[in-house]
């Protein structure tokens, strides 16, 4: 009982309206006592004083379905038992179909305590005298049902407020990083006090906009919208997780392909939910990975999205194996990925121009040379005495800005490689041995005591007599 005395105490400081609140105080001091036909009752007062006053609400923010409403209610003199009782027959109608402050399954359930309280307010007039007397467990349900279902929640429509927060979402001061947009939207005026509907609506249109507006979709919007899936995913994920499961899937499955490859975009923010992406559906995307071009791949940031997606990843793989290297250069490029280091090294090893190794070394190469061990090392090496270009002349060793790549190479890969100095005085005596040098390796190379500084020597014979 502890607990239930806890959350209903709670629950009281939540309720806005003060006229609701002193009702839902008196039905609680009832259901405390066990008088739970008068906190029935009284529930039921509470709701119809909290529907009267956002009618009032709303009425004064300018909404005409309130305004109409409103003029009705004010029609109605202090002795007219007739017509207040008509418009509180109404009341849920109201609430529901005109004002949209409830849904339909609410309604049905505040329909139900309705009932139960002329029941409770009026003779039964039964055969045996007795009385319907509610259990416990109904008086209390139906006090956190009213403050679930209306109490604790401000006089908004739910079609307009889903539509202020997506319209919240898109404007240009919204953040993109997910801190930020949780502090934002978890604020009780925006998504820390709404009803599930509205929650699950929001979801939806985010998910619609994903990947059903053929509107274009800027790096920036496409980050708020992932955000807001952050946050709902933190407030309410039981409805999150409903969403995506039901509504995800439909929506792939009927996107066209020019809509289908935002999901790669979208994945490299929120890869969790690949989980939800059904088999078909995975059978179209692994056909858009092997119809792009490198251009697509770049622009739809699918090699990002390798990095943290193993299905990707093997498609991806399996489409940059098709390629010619000028093509690979370019997907690698784009971003270079640690998953691609073996392609990388092997792109670099068939450079057949000097320009493509000095590109394909500095682009491919150093951006994920600190991940670089012994092996990887060793096979750079082994693919620059290799290479014989176009014509039997090595493009590498004889680029003109080579030995830049070397150097930025040897400083990079300082402290991954186990064996370092072992690994780049073998390649300095390979080098020797073709008659090269690189001046600027070399005083990195004799700075750190690899090799030896060579003696200077005197002529014997240059004398001036």
């Amino acid at each position: 009982m502890k607990l239930h005395l806890t959350n209903l105490d709670e629950l009281i400081q939540k309720i806005r309206n003060a006229h609701a609140k002193n009702y839902i105080n008196e039905s609680i001091a009832a259901y405390r006592t066990g008088a739970y036909r008068a906190s029935l009752i009284t529930t039921w007062i509470a709701v119809c004083v909290d529907i009267i006053e956002k009618i009032r609400e709303l009425s004064l923010s300018g909404d005409l379905a309130a305004k109409k409403i409103e003029n009705q209610l004010d029609k109605i003199q202090p002795n007219d038992a007739a017509a207040m009782l008509s418009f509180e027959r109404e009341i849920l109608n109201f609430a529901c179909d005109e004002l949209q402050l409830i849904s339909t399954i609410e309604k049905s359930h505040l329909e139900r305590l309705k009932d139960d309280r002329n029941v409770c307010a009026h003779p039964t007039f039964s055969d045996d005298g007795s009385q319907f007397s509610p259990p416990a467990e109904l008086a209390l349900s139906y006090i956190v049902q009213a403050a679930n279902y209306l109490l604790v929640h401000s006089p908004v429509r739910g079609k307009i407020i889903v539509q202020r927060l997506y319209d919240l979402i898109s404007e240009a001061s919204f953040p993109e990083n997910e801190e930020k947009a949780y502090s934002l939207l978890s604020s009780e005026n925006n998504l820390g006090r709404v009803k599930d509907s509205v929650v699950r609506n929001l979801s939806i249109i985010i998910l619609k906009r994903l990947f059903r507006d053929n509107t274009g979709l800027s790096p920036s919007l496409l980050n708020k919208l992932s955000a807001s899936l952050s946050v709902i995913y933190r407030l309410y994920p039981v409805i999150y997780d409903e969403v995506v499961s039901t509504k995800l899937g439909t929506m792939l499955s009927e996107a066209n392909d020019t809509m289908l490859k935002r999901i790669f975009l979208f994945l490299r923010l929120r890869n969790e939910l690949w989980s939800k992406v059904g088999h078909a559906e995975r059978v179209r995307i692994e056909g858009l990975i092997n119809s792009m071009n490198h251009e697509e791949i770049s622009k739809y940031q699918v090699t990002m999205l390798a990095e943290v997606n193993s299905d990707i990843r093997s498609n991806l793989i399996e489409k940059i194996d098709k390629l010619d290297s000028a093509k690979q250069e370019k997907i690698i490029a784009a971003y270079p990925a640690d998953f691609l280091k073996d392609k990388s090294i092997e792109v670099f090893s068939k450079a057949q121009s000097f320009d493509s190794a000095e590109y394909r070394g500095n682009s491919l190469l150093l951006p994920i040379s600190k991940n670089f061990i012994d092996s990887d090392l060793q096979r750079i090496f082994t693919g620059s005495m290799e290479n014989t270009g176009l014509y039997g002349i090595n493009q590498i060793l004889n680029a003109g800005a080579i030995g830049e790549f070397y150097s930025r190479l040897y400083t990079e890969t300082k402290s991954a490689p186990l064996n370092h100095k072992a690994l780049w005085v073998g390649f300095w005596r390979k080098l020797n041995e073709k008659k090269i040098s690189y001046s600027s390796l070399k005083e990195q190379m004799i700075e750190d005591h690899y090799i030896e500084p060579e003696e200077s020597k005197e002529d014997d014979d240059d004398f001036p007599f």
